[in-house]
């Protein structure tokens, strides 16, 4: 799914007015009815509605969500800001309120009445926010905010900005986004996002053509796109049709970084797993990965790296930060022409060495977490600045970035970037990077290319996590319980 900015989204209204043909008070009714259908569905008959309309459209949608919520024999009342001029469309759904339905003033409003089971919406500001909210709401989201009652915004909440660097000094804190027709990019980083709560993309039937034709650089990884890459597996097959994933890594007392990622690549498809490692790992890999075929690389650390006639290579789970390390690691990359990924151990020798990245071949794939990220390329302000940094890393070094993050980002060096949505904080555990690592590499072996490996890979491993709940908690999920879930995400896939 792409992600538009905010002109984009105006631009999109706008279309779908013009050519569908619609009324913008008919396209307001749209989003109204499906945030009254989504609330009827999620919200307990019994609980009330209090609904804080805005002056502007977002408060419009707000209005008309009251009269349909109403015709639906819940109980609502309504807040406006009778001190600012409305917009037309909101003008139109305030003549249309019922007179049945409680009308309050802003400035009267005591947030003392409300009962602890009322929901409260928000559909004060929308999209267009671009200056500091100002009073009466001001100082009542404040009050709000202070409140046990579940919120819900509509479209996103008042005070930010789909464009993160136009949010105001005060902000909704929701525990639900109804945002309509697509994902904000707002929802996905961790500064903003943490006061969206749970994000429900709601249908609203804005113009399909439109949405085909505007250049975006920005997407969601959501299920239509990894539709797209996954690749099932033919019958008439055999393991040579699927590559070869080399594993490097597993040092001294890093045996189980370099387990992991080769127990992953394997149970990912790959059709020949490798482990190169040193001799110190050489019992463990037989034992624990029996699948694997074992390469030596050294006694205790990795002194060279093995030359695998066609691998695809996953470089790092406990590689080693010595000078051993790096002039292996050298010595690899100034000989080797196809895309690698690189991790953990092999980003720490960069951070150290950056001289090296000139020798990373074109299209390989880094994954780093922020920290790491940070001890290479230098510190950020914030995760938007992170990412824009990245993009311009990403394009200078022609090559691809796996920003782990709770919403990872893909950033690919044509500039793309791709939010992944799938997985849970269970994650936020050793040994899950390197089961990253395995699966990318997996992914490379069976010729998916950079691209869909780092897309798909990303996205497979957070949603093993999330099937890996079924029987776990998130905080005792390990890196092994979601490799023993990979199986059952490509049996999601496959229905």
């Amino acid at each position: 799914m792409k992600i538009l900015n905010v002109n984009q989204l105006r631009e999109c209204d706008q279309y779908t007015i013009r050519n569908k043909p619609i009324f913008s008070i008919n396209l307001m009714e749209k989003a109204a009815k499906s945030s009254c259908e989504w609330l009827i569905k999620n919200i307990n008959p019994n609980d009330d509605f209090v609904i804080f309309c805005g002056n502007g459209n977002n408060g419009g949608d707000g209005l008309a969500l009251a009269r349909l919520l109403v015709q639906n024999n819940r109980k609502v009342k309504v807040v406006v800001n009778y001190g600012k001029k409305f917009s037309k469309d909101a003008v139109t759904n305030l003549q249309r309120i019922p007179e049945t339905i409680p009308i309050i003033d802003a400035c009267d409003f005591s947030t003392t009445e409300l009962r602890n089971s009322t929901v409260l919406i928000d559909a004060i500001f929308g999209i267009g926010l671009n200056k500091n909210i100002g009073q009466p709401w001001e100082n009542l989201i404040n009050e709000i905010n202070k409140l046990p009652n579940r919120i819900i915004s509509l479209d996103l909440p008042s005070g930010l900005s789909p464009d993160a660097d136009k949010n105001s000094i005060v902000f909704i804190k929701a525990n639900d986004t109804l945002s309509f027709q697509f994902y904000k990019k707002i929802f996905f980083h961790p500064e903003t996002g943490i006061f969206c709560g749970k994000i429900h993309v709601l249908n609203i039937d804005l113009s399909p053509s439109f949405i085909e034709d505007v250049v975006v650089d920005a997407y969601v990884a959501d299920e239509l796109e990894i539709k797209k890459i996954y690749k099932s597996r033919p019958e008439f097959s055999h393991k040579g049709h699927f590559g070869k994933a080399v594993l490097v890594g597993g040092t001294y007392g890093k045996t189980g970084a370099i387990l992991l990622a080769g127990r992953v690549a394997a149970r990912t498809g790959a059709g020949l797993t490798f482990i190169n490692a040193p001799e110190c790992a050489y019992s463990s890999c037989l034992m624990q990965v029996p699948e694997a075929m074992f390469e030596f690389s050294g006694i205790k650390e990795v002194e060279h790296i093995n030359y695998i006639e066609d691998g695809e290579y996953g470089i790092g789970p406990g590689f080693g930060k010595n000078e051993i390390a790096r002039s292996a690691l050298e010595n690899f990359l100034r000989s080797h022409s196809r895309p690698v990924v690189l991790d953990a151990d092999a980003l720490a020798i960069f951070s150290t060495h950056l001289n090296l990245l000139s020798w990373v071949p074109k299209d390989s794939i880094l994954t780093p977490h922020p920290k790491e990220f940070e001890r290479i390329f230098g510190l950020s302000a914030s995760s938007f600045e992170r990412l824009e940094l990245a993009k311009e890393i990403a394009k200078k070094y022609q090559l691809n970035i796996v920003l782990k993050d709770h919403h990872t980002q893909i950033i690919l060096h044509t500039g793309e970037v791709y939010y992944n949505i799938s997985g849970n904080s269970g994650l936020a555990k050793g040994g899950s990077g390197d089961v990253l690592t395995g699966i990318i590499t997996s992914l490379l072996a069976q010729k998916y290319s950079p691209k869909e490996a780092a897309i798909f890979g990303v996205w497979i491993h957070g949603k093993a996590a999330d099937l890996a709940l079924k029987n776990q908690a998130k905080e005792s999920l390990l890196a092994s319980d979601v490799i023993e879930s990979v199986g059952k995400v490509f049996n999601y896939l496959s229905k």
